[in-house]
């Protein structure tokens, strides 16, 4: 039995479909997960990380503006909330314009993430404070509108280099803020 100050964990070498290969360390059972079910395992969570970084490098969720809990916590719920609110505007654009994004341009074409968090940032407390209904539906008509003119292609199977040990700028073009 283990005490509570320490835990085990095992690292798993994962073959690559460049021929190269990553190591993963895991807490995961051995005898429920055993190795070669992590290429898959590491490619379901892919989508959570992505959302992470969303959170972390474009929405700024660590850049508090104050030192209060409360604040910390409000500061918290408003970043998930305002990200929450841009992925369902996104779906909802993305499934009512399948078809236009698929065939109309000579690649498979996505909405811009970065620019319609931007968007919806700018905008929605307008859209919140706004007393009349009828204003309110047509500024967010008009957000829906400004978003779905921003698109960007798909390009599956890009893959880059990357090189050990390099530092990256300190304003990455890979990595830009939402707003």
């Amino acid at each position: 039995m283990m005490s509570r100050d320490s835990f085990s964990m095992r690292f798993v070498k994962v073959c690559l479909d460049d021929g190269k290969s990553e190591i993963f360390a895991t807490n995961l059972p051995r005898e429920k997960f055993p190795e070669e079910c992590f290429a898959e395992l590491y490619h379901m969570r892919w989508g959570i990380e992505t959302a992470y970084e969303v959170l972390k490098d474009r929405l700024k969720i660590e850049n508090f503006t104050g030192i209060k809990s409360v604040l910390i916590e409000q500061d918290i719920n408003s970043t998930i909330y305002v990200s929450n609110l841009a992925e369902d505007i996104i779906c909802d654009i993305e499934e009512s314009s399948q078809e236009h994004l698929k065939n109309d341009y000579k690649h498979t074409m996505q909405l811009n993430r970065n620019l319609s968090i931007e968007l919806l940032k700018n905008d929605l407390i307008y859209i919140l404070i706004e007393k009349d209904g009828n204003k309110k539906v047509a500024l967010l008509q008009a957000l829906y509108d400004e978003i779905s003119k921003n698109v960007v292609p798909i390009r599956h199977d890009r893959h880059y280099h990357r090189t050990k040990g390099q530092l990256a700028a300190n304003f990455s073009n890979t990595h830009k803020r939402s707003f």
